[in-house]
């Protein structure tokens, strides 16, 4: 028998470590502490992944709670009532009517603050905004009741889908459609020159001067209603909206290319707009069939102007995965609404935040078949 220590004995020395077998590596001890120690490791890992999930999952939740209940004042049946007569209904839908006029000054609304969105170029879309409508005729025909209470059931359709977007990353939007709207005469459309133009990431062919021709039909037909000019019309609509900003669709009846004009391209003060063709066609023309609305279009065009970019005519691959798929709203690759949606990147520009969505989309309720 030896006095000599073996190598498992738990003492201090200048042997080879505890837990050492001579010339043997690493010992049987050795590895069940590193098992033991790797397995409490995962445990703990997978304990602490399991909590962020949970709270995740809570936040989303909260948020998307919070979404709803913030949305002051939601609209009562999706209407935004305009506190402006005189006004006929609509024998189509009665719960929408015409404004009558002629707007008297004596009735002008007291000066006020600039408008909510004066000077401003691309406000986020937050709070309650009101969708206000403005029917022009073209080449001696007007809007009939029942072509205007089609249009109006479309955009109801396209406020609900905004709603429902921005209830999906929390944010607090409530959208309603105006109880009123205006309707006049338009002028017949002069021949426009041609040239080229920004069409998403590349060069089309675009109307010279579409801006100023917009600009100009928003004039005129403030000035048939009796305002003095597009920027007193706009002020005295969106003083009688409680509260609510207002979002302008030019609804023209003749076919052409839908665009949006955001505050900083008209230099007007609160006065911006969506002109919306009554079909779909490069160039404008006159139109034979009864105008049919594209909602898809609609909602493409009232998100411009709050500062949504076209993320249409680039590959995919080009954004960064996750923030753009081909169902986004701006990129246009498919035509029905109920299959489009607000991507990341389409929601940041939109001041929602760089949150994700708290909700998978859903088809808007009674969407037109």
């Amino acid at each position: 028998m030896t006095a000599s220590k073996t190598s498992l004995e738990f003492v201090f020395s200048t042997d080879p470590p505890i837990f050492w077998a001579e010339g043997e590596g690493l010992g049987l001890g050795v590895w069940l502490a590193l098992i033991g120690a790797g397995l409490i490791g995962l445990v703990v890992e997978l304990v602490r992944f399991s909590l962020r999930a949970r709270s995740a999952a809570l936040q989303g939740k909260q948020a998307r709670r919070a979404g709803r209940e913030s949305r002051a004042d939601d609209f009562p049946d999706g209407l935004a009532v305009v506190a402006l007569k005189p006004k006929e209904p609509n024998f189509r839908d009665s719960r929408y009517g015409r404004y009558a006029g002629p707007f008297h000054h004596e009735d002008g609304a007291k000066p006020g603050p600039p408008m909510p969105w004066g000077k401003v170029a691309s406000p986020a879309l937050r709070g309650r905004v009101a969708l206000v409508s403005m029917f022009i005729g073209s080449d001696g025909r007007s809007w009939t009741d029942s072509e205007i209470a089609r249009w109006t059931t479309s955009i109801e359709w396209v406020a609900r889908w905004m709603r429902q977007e921005a209830d999906r990353y929390g944010a607090e939007v409530a959208v309603g459609v105006a109880d009123t709207y205006f309707s006049v005469e338009g002028d017949r459309t002069p021949e426009t020159e041609i040239g080229y133009g920004w069409e998403g990431a590349g060069l089309g062919l675009f109307e010279m001067n579409s801006i100023t021709r917009s600009l100009t039909l928003m004039s005129r037909a403030a000035a048939q209603l009796g305002f003095h000019d597009s920027v007193d019309f706009v002020r005295e609509v969106g003083v009688r909206l409680d509260g609510a900003i207002p979002v302008w669709l030019l609804h023209l009846r003749r076919a052409g290319r839908s665009f949006a004009v955001p505050l900083d391209l008209t230099e007007l003060d609160g006065v911006s707009l969506a002109l919306c063709y009554a079909h779909s066609k490069n160039f404008s023309d006159s139109i034979v069939r009864s105008p049919t609305p594209d909602a898809a279009m609609i909602a493409h065009e009232v998100l411009h102007l709050f500062g949504a970019s076209d993320k249409y005519g680039v590959p995919l691959d080009s954004f960064r995965p996750g923030l753009v798929t081909n169902r986004d709203i701006m990129r246009m690759d498919v035509s029905r609404l109920e299959r489009l949606r607000v991507d990341l990147l389409t929601a940041r520009e939109l001041g929602w935040g760089d949150a994700a969505p708290v909700s998978k989309p859903e088809e808007p309720a009674g969407s037109p078949g």
